[in-house]
């Protein structure tokens, strides 16, 4: 199952020579049953912020969201889109004393489970997709 990576707005250098480390953390969080396309799309503040606001009726940053494509007769269609901000990203890595990369892997996985069904809408629920997360990136 292919993941396409895509940036939008102006992003990092490294951003893009990780390109492949994040489809992968992206392709663990979809599972084995994944077999349509999914795109990972880096953006910035203002990209994410419209889709917030659009699309979720909050208005305000966040730092991933997840669409489910409904299912598709058309053979090879897109099972969905994730969307990392970049800048949301920065801070929470600064925040958590970790490296960009890091947290932006965790977005692209997080995202990723979203996509395949998981949920964090409880404290309960946020717990175990965290574990989950940590767990499919120890294996990265």
């Amino acid at each position: 199952m292919p993941v396409n990576i895509f940036f939008e707005g102006k992003q990092p250098p490294a951003l893009r020579a990780s390109a492949s480390l994040l489809a992968k953390a992206a392709a663990l969080g979809l599972g084995r049953k994944a077999a349509r396309t999914v795109n990972l799309v880096f953006t910035d503040g203002p990209g994410i912020k419209a889709l917030n606001r659009r699309f979720l009726s909050k208005n305000r940053l966040t730092d991933v969201i997840a669409f489910n494509f409904p299912p598709s007769p058309v053979p090879g269609a897109d099972w969905g889109e994730i969307y990392v901000c970049v800048p949301v990203a920065a801070r929470q890595a600064r925040a958590l004393g970790h490296s960009l990369l890091t947290e932006l892997l965790v977005l692209a996985a997080h995202g990723a489970l979203h996509l395949a069904g998981m949920d964090d809408s409880t404290p309960s629920l946020r717990r175990k997709m965290n574990e989950r997360t940590a767990a499919l990136l120890k294996k990265m």
